[in-house]
């Protein structure tokens, strides 16, 4: 054979081999990408997917794992399968498992499977979420973006004995009763047939002495009731608790002077006339849930739809609210409209609008149903609240020196109006927990900060501590890391964080413009946390609330209002401006995104 006819041969020879070997090659890459989920370490207490890569382009970060340690993007490292190409400022990848790492800090990335890797199992279609808890309970969801919640999902708390039975209707009703009317005091009720994880059940080792069913109810302000069952009282002898017909009770000891324990006697009947097959109950912040213990230390969740008791302050005059369980309507700021609050009696909402020294509520159809004289011609706040949580619903105006409620006729709430002679710096209504249990707090120019309740009655422990020769213009309220904190304002452009009860919680040397309402955005911690507003030319401003420093936002935008939403569904808010141009939406990144 010539030469001739020999080369063309070997080059197809080549050619044929360099195929099957590039072939073979995408196999094998593809064989090896890893699932991140298998290796990450309990370092991140919160896992997602599928998430959207910030800053990524159509398509490129649709699939993409989150594994956060922290609210902030700094601590959040993204997974994908593909190269990103256009990174957000800031951002770093590298290759690993076949695909690719995304994040500020990838140094966090360790291959060390935990306790949270050992529950990743993500389904499709839809979205899985895993968290860890403080208390060392790991909570797995998944749901469908067609589902307007979770109804369904499932937790892993250490059990050492396996339930021999439902709760029984004592220890049910027990839980309704204190859900149903906690005086406003309780941030979370738990209940059990089975001793769990110490502290998943509450407070201390005294929890572990139980016979078998057990309840515990927490406050803000770190109050506690634990109750356990002890069939034999001599028990109890030693503890520093009450004994009464078979259970034990233990209190701080400011419960009994804010409430009677709810007990339930003998001919009492379900709260909701409904029997719960259920191992255990937990409600928080209006949320309610039972579980039913599924073996190896699994408990499955079923979410009750409350929507009785979901039913949150809604400002409803034009500026914003930081407060978390807080809705805002926004009208324009030269409008006469006010907002509105809903018609029980009609199903309609009505439009309350505001002319110099009056109120008025309309109806769709135009029509005067109530008005109010506020005597003032400065333009008022105004809140819908359901204060007696029967979805009659009141509206709170705050004009001057009074602060109304008022209900559906028109008529003043008992308690109310208060009335200050210099007018109130600053008011604002907060339901801390989503379950209706209102608070309202009114500042006056002498210092003081009043706290209200229900029918206009003092709050039971509150000790707010005036501070000479300042006054609060500005009230908030955030949660941070479980921990709630009253945002003060003052004249000088200082900030208090307060306990619920009042209480100075956390130093801070933020200067904050008095009188504008503060938009947070959460770090791991409120030392991390920051504050956005805006300074006297309209620039908008971030600053640490540990430190005070400028970062992120600052400068880089003038408006007119800010607001946090995540508009990328990447899971971390964005931070949306409005301008006299319009609206701009400008990342985690603090990187505009184009409209």
């Amino acid at each position: 054979m010539s030469l001739r006819t020999i080369w063309p041969a070997l080059i197809v020879l080549a050619f044929s081999c360099l195929s099957a070997w590039w072939l073979m090659d995408l196999k094998v890459q593809e064989r090896h990408l890893l699932d991140p989920g298998s290796f990450a370490s309990d370092r991140f207490n919160r896992w997602e997917y599928p998430v959207e890569l910030p800053g990524a382009e159509e398509g490129e970060g649709g699939t993409a794992y989150l594994f956060a340690s922290g609210d902030d993007s700094t601590s959040v490292i993204w997974f994908l399968q593909h190269e990103p190409m256009n990174l957000t400022l800031g951002f770093d990848k590298q290759s690993w498992g076949g695909g690719w790492l995304v994040g500020t800090d990838l140094s966090q990335w360790q291959e060390n499977p935990g306790e949270m890797a050992s529950h990743w199992a993500p389904r499709a279609p839809g979205r899985n979420r895993l968290t860890r808890l403080e208390s060392g309970e790991i909570q797995s969801a998944h749901w469908t973006d067609v589902e307007e919640k979770r109804s369904m999902s499932t937790s892993w708390v250490r059990i050492p004995k396996v339930p021999l039975a439902p709760l029984s209707p004592f220890w049910v009703q027990w839980f309704s009763n204190l859900k149903a009317e906690p005086i406003g005091i309780w941030q979370e009720i738990r209940v059990g047939t089975t001793p769990a994880g110490a502290g998943w059940m509450g407070n201390d080792s005294l929890m572990s002495l139980t016979d078998g069913s057990w309840l515990s109810a927490r406050s803000a302000a770190d109050d506690f009731m634990s109750v356990i069952e002890m069939a034999d009282s001599s028990r109890s002898i030693g503890l520093s608790g009450k004994w009464s017909d078979g259970v034990m009770i233990f209190t701080s000891e400011n419960i009994e002077m804010l409430t009677d324990l709810r007990m339930p006697v003998a001919n009492d009947s379900f709260a909701d006339g409904i029997e719960r097959a259920a191992d255990f109950g937990f409600w928080s912040r209006g949320q309610l849930n039972w579980g039913k213990h599924a073996g190896a230390d699994r408990v499955v969740w079923r979410k009750e739809s409350q929507l009785d008791e979901l039913i949150s302050p809604m400002l409803v005059t034009s500026g914003s609210s930081s407060d978390s369980g807080v809705s805002v309507i926004d009208e324009e700021p030269k409008s006469n409209v006010l907002g509105s609050v809903r018609n029980h009696r009609t199903t309609q909402s009505m439009e309350l609008v505001w002319e110099p020294s009056a109120v008025f509520a309309k109806s769709t159809d135009g029509s005067t149903v109530w008005s109010l004289q506020v005597g003032t011609d400065e333009r008022p706040s105004v809140w819908e609240v359901d204060l007696y949580r029967n979805r009659k619903y009141q509206a709170v105006i705050a004009a001057k020196n009074k602060v109304h409620v008022i209900d559906v006729l028109g008529r003043e709430v008992k308690g109310f109006p208060k009335r200050w002679s210099q007018g109130f710096s600053a008011v604002n209504v907060f339901d801390y927990d989503r379950n209706r249990q209102y608070r309202l707090l009114m500042a006056v120019p002498n210092g003081e900060l009043f706290n209200f309740r229900k029918e206009g009655e003092r709050t039971p422990g509150w000790n707010f501590k005036v501070r000479s020769g300042r006054y609060i213009t500005s009230l908030a309220h955030v949660r941070v890391s479980n921990k709630d904190y009253v945002f003060a304002g003052q004249d000088d452009g200082s900030v208090r964080f307060l306990k619920r009860s009042g209480e100075d919680r956390f130093d801070s040397p933020l200067q904050f413009p008095s009188g504008q309402i503060p938009v947070f955005r959460l770090g791991a911690s409120l030392e991390s946390s920051s504050v956005l507003f805006f300074d006297d030319d309209g620039v908008i401003q971030e600053r640490t609330i540990g430190t005070n420093a400028a970062i992120g936002m600052t400068g880089l935008t003038q408006g007119l209002k800010v607001e946090l939403e995540d508009r990328t569904g990447d899971g971390i808010p964005d931070v949306v401006v409005q301008t006299t141009r319009g609206e701009e939406i400008w990342d985690s990144r603090n990187q505009r995104i184009a409209q």
